[in-house]
């Protein structure tokens, strides 16, 4: 079959690469210019040799299936165990190590969060800066056309046999809009429609001459801030201390209320400095990015949704099934991947 998976997070990715081994022919369209979705790093545009986790930091593993696909990562040297030194905070300025931390083990990649998608990209064929604007079914066993096209914002179209949606809820939602008319969608709109979604922003900052704090990250209770990530625990950093620093639910509306990067970057340095006094200076080098889908708050409790025939299926699948952390994406993408390679031949 040929394939066409929307969005490269985790849940895509994986799935594709499943399909992929299986003999589907997979094509993943992504709307930005990378892959992975919040498994994301950036860079210092004045110095690229300092990388910034600013979606997903790091994560953990509890089930047999993610602990198998971390052990895989770390037998590609892609993942280490990380956050043995995480901090908490009281929300009272009292903050101390997190007595979790050495039973509850968590990991990051050592050359940035955004390796693991171009790790899982090696089996599909990912096609960037693609916006996918809506579906068409036609049908299966159509004698000129493929089941399903995928209409591009771009004029172009994408013809598949199946479909996944593997964006957050209301971007699928919008998909699957454009198909009510003819396939069974509408349980689907009904579900995800109560999905709702943390606003967050990430700062990324760097001080020159500074020395790095003994901590990997701290979070925050009764803050304005979430959490702040020391990336020099992560990777070698020559100079200076480098932060990630995320912003608490309730201040991140107030924050996305200002329409102004400047005076959003001031507040989070204001917050920053209310808990840290170490760091009340202005940074040499800082970038703010927002992110609009940062955590399901509602999830669904199912792996993943499908509708249409063996032949011709359409599903969606993510991070708000199952649960909402990294570990959830993963199995929710490859437990749809596992139900359609029993099902579906391919052709």
């Amino acid at each position: 079959m040929v394939i066409g998976i929307i969005g490269a997070g985790l849940a895509g990715l994986v799935a594709g690469r499943e399909l992929s081994k299986a003999g589907h022919e997979v094509t993943v369209l992504e709307k930005s210019r990378g892959f992975g979705g919040r498994m994301a790093t950036r860079y210092n545009t004045e110095n690229p040799a300092q990388k910034f986790d600013h979606g997903i930091s790091s994560f953990h593993a509890t089930t047999p299936e993610f602990k198998a696909f971390v052990a895989e990562l770390m037998e590609h040297d892609l993942v280490m165990r990380w956050g043995d030194h995480r901090w908490i905070s009281d929300g009272q300025q009292s903050i101390r190590k997190d007595p979790e931390a050495a039973s509850k083990p968590y990991f990051t990649a050592k050359g940035g969060m955004n390796q693991i998608g171009k790790y899982l990209s090696r089996w599909v064929d990912v096609k960037t800066n693609t916006l996918a604007g809506g579906l068409t079914y036609f049908g299966p066993r159509r004698s000129r056309k493929r089941a399903w096209m995928i209409n591009l914002t771009s004029s172009g179209v994408f013809e598949a046999d199946a479909v996944v949606i593997a964006v957050p809820a209301p971007q699928a939602y919008g998909l699957l809009q454009t198909a009510t008319d003819e396939t069974e969608t509408l349980r689907m709109i009904r579900l995800i429609d109560e999905i709702r979604y943390e606003k967050s922003f990430s700062l990324m900052v760097h001080y020159d001459g500074m020395e790095p704090p003994e901590w990997d990250s701290i979070s925050f209770r009764n803050s304005r801030l979430k959490m702040i990530v020391n990336e020099n625990s992560k990777r070698t950093v020559h100079s200076g201390c480098s932060l990630v620093i995320q912003t608490a639910s309730v201040f991140s509306d107030q924050l996305h209320s200002l329409k102004d990067k400047e005076k959003v970057t001031k507040e989070i340095l204001k917050a920053l400095a209310e808990e840290m006094s170490s760091f009340s200076g202005q940074p040499n080098w800082s970038q703010l990015h927002f992110w609009r889908y940062s955590r399901a708050l509602q999830t669904l409790d199912m792996p993943f949704m499908q509708v249409g025939s063996d032949d011709a299926p359409l599903a969606i699948t993510g991070d708000y099934f199952i649960g909402n952390q990294l570990e959830d994406a993963y199995r929710s993408g490859l437990a749809l991947a596992k139900n359609w390679i029993r099902k579906t031949t391919i052709r």
